[in-house]
């Protein structure tokens, strides 16, 4: 009996020192938050002349299966693109692939993460892995974040950091990111993470756990993780995108799981203080079918969307001034029982590029420049 005291008294203080170490690791915030507009990148050559192309990403000929691509473009302009790939989602042969766009050309697809490698550097079982996503900070440290999942479905997941200072030559092993003193699963990465006026960045994710909603967690400019932030608690809303305004206004935008079909319309929230507090969300004009989407600024008081509308078959771009009323402008793809999913999208100067999964086999690369979007978007109109 008095063994069973001890010892319940030994789990509540341990409990006890966990939460007020976590909650004093929450109050290690660097700064107030504030946005970064300016887009990194280049200027493209010949701005004035409409430029539009597409091409797909190579990948060894034994890879039947590909999906949610992120990417982003390094210091000399040369893209660097992350994806799964492997027999099928969800499956132990599925490895994180990547490639490098350099000169108007793709290199062959290599494997970087499998889950021996990430069992290995966490000293736990590792079933599957999958969405990558790729940044890079300021300091041009690129920061590669992991989904890993020891057991279960996807809502039994984990996320895991990689670092890179010499442009993705080489890597850091493997960390587990701790988000919660407990139950440390049901987080997962989809969406471009933004920069922050210190250095540091939001990274979006979202839980899936018996609720499904989106988060943000903060990063400092040394890439540690110092903050949890909940965007709402409105059910099915996933995988939020966010774009930032101003230097403390964002609007997030959610994929819509919801399973009533009538219901799924795209929604957003905003933000008017950094990111710290989010309004509640409220509905756009346009449909979600259950499917991810991207936006970004254009940085001249238009934000680009790309996302699915009737179904996964249907891939469009749209333009908004104010984030709510959105004018659909170009049909990237349309194909009865295709599919063309997880958009990821990238404004650099004049270029614009974006990347999707092309009918779960490979990755598509599409890139045009604002001359080629101003006509559409004016043509669209008449």
């Amino acid at each position: 009996m008095q063994f069973r005291l001890i010892k319940a008294i030994a789990i509540i203080a341990l409990c006890g020192i966990s939460i007020l170490f976590y909650q004093n690791r929450q109050r290690h915030v660097i700064a107030k938050p504030r946005f970064v507009l300016d887009s990194m990148g280049h200027t493209y050559s010949n701005p004035s002349r409409a430029v539009f192309e597409s091409t797909i990403i190579p990948q060894p000929a034994y890879l039947p299966a590909a999906h949610s691509s992120s990417f982003t473009m390094l210091n000399n302009g040369d893209l660097l693109a992350f994806w799964f790939a492997g027999t099928k989602e969800g499956q132990p042969d599925v490895k994180i692939w990547h490639s490098i766009y350099h000169a108007g050309h793709w290199s062959m697809a290599t494997s970087l993460v499998d889950p021996q490698m990430i069992a290995k550097a966490n000293h736990r079982y590792v079933l599957k892995v999958g969405n990558p996503v790729i940044y890079r900070a300021v300091n041009n440290i690129l920061h590669l974040f992991v989904v890993s999942v020891s057991i279960g479905g996807w809502s039994g997941s984990t996320l895991n950091h990689l670092q890179s200072s010499d442009d993705g030559v080489t890597w850091t092993q493997p960390e587990r990111i701790v988000i919660s003193p407990f139950f440390n699963i049901s987080t997962l990465v989809r969406t471009s993470a933004v920069t922050l006026a210190d250095g540091g960045f939001y990274l979006p994710v979202y839980h899936e756990f018996i609720r499904k909603y989106p988060e943000l967690l903060r990063f400092d400019a040394d890439g540690n993780f110092i903050e949890q932030i909940r965007i709402t608690n409105k059910n099915r809303m996933l995988q939020p995108s966010i774009v930032p305004t101003g230097s403390l206004n964002a609007w997030a935008f959610f994929r819509n799981s919801s399973t009533d079909s009538e219901s799924r319309v795209l929604y957003a929230s905003r933000t008017e203080d950094g990111g710290r507090k989010w309004l509640e969300p409220i509905a756009t004009n346009l449909s979600n079918p259950d499917s991810s989407i991207a936006a970004v600024s254009l940085n001249d008081g238009r934000m680009l969307m790309v996302y699915n509308n009737i179904s996964r078959a249907h891939l469009w771009l749209a333009i908004s001034y104010d984030g709510i009323e959105w004018s659909p402008v170009y049909e990237l793809e349309n194909t009865i029982g295709g599919e063309f999913s997880y958009p990821s999208i990238q404004v650099n100067g004049n270029l614009i590029d974006i990347m999707y999964t092309n009918n779960r086999q490979n990755i598509k690369h599409v890139r045009f420049n604002r001359a080629w979007l101003n006509e559409v978007a004016n043509h669209a109109k008449h």
